[in-house]
């Protein structure tokens, strides 16, 4: 009976893990003092070898949106990450304690990269 709370515990926490982030994507509407406003992002880069392959498609330029778009910054949040050859990808997860997002004057997502991306 014990085993089974102890691995139910662990499936929870790996669905559910939190990552801590900091983005420099300053012109993203989600973008509050290098905070994100949303309780998770989506990582682009299925065949990502390095950094500059991935992406943050969670990313909205401001001109886009309206300007009171952010609600309040989030300093944990859930990473949908699809860089599969990524060491911190599991399940499709990202499993970084923290998580730096670059793309300090993007004006889509493509100009975004995830700079924790590290190759398996």
């Amino acid at each position: 009976m014990h085993l089974l709370i102890k691995e139910c515990i662990i499936i929870i926490n790996r669905r559910f893990f939190m990552t801590n982030l900091s983005c420099n994507a300053t012109t993203c509407s989600h973008n509050s003092d290098k905070c994100c406003c949303l309780s998770g992002i989506d990582i682009k880069g299925e065949d990502a070898c390095s950094c500059d392959e991935t992406c943050c498609t969670s990313f909205e330029h401001k001109e886009n949106t309206s300007s009171n778009s952010c609600g309040s910054p989030k300093l944990n949040l859930s990473i949908k990450c699809a860089a599969h050859n990524c060491i911190y990808n599991e399940d499709n997860a990202c499993h970084a304690d923290h998580v730096d997002i670059s793309g300090i004057t993007a004006v889509n997502s493509d100009d975004t990269v995830c700079a924790t991306f590290t190759t398996k």
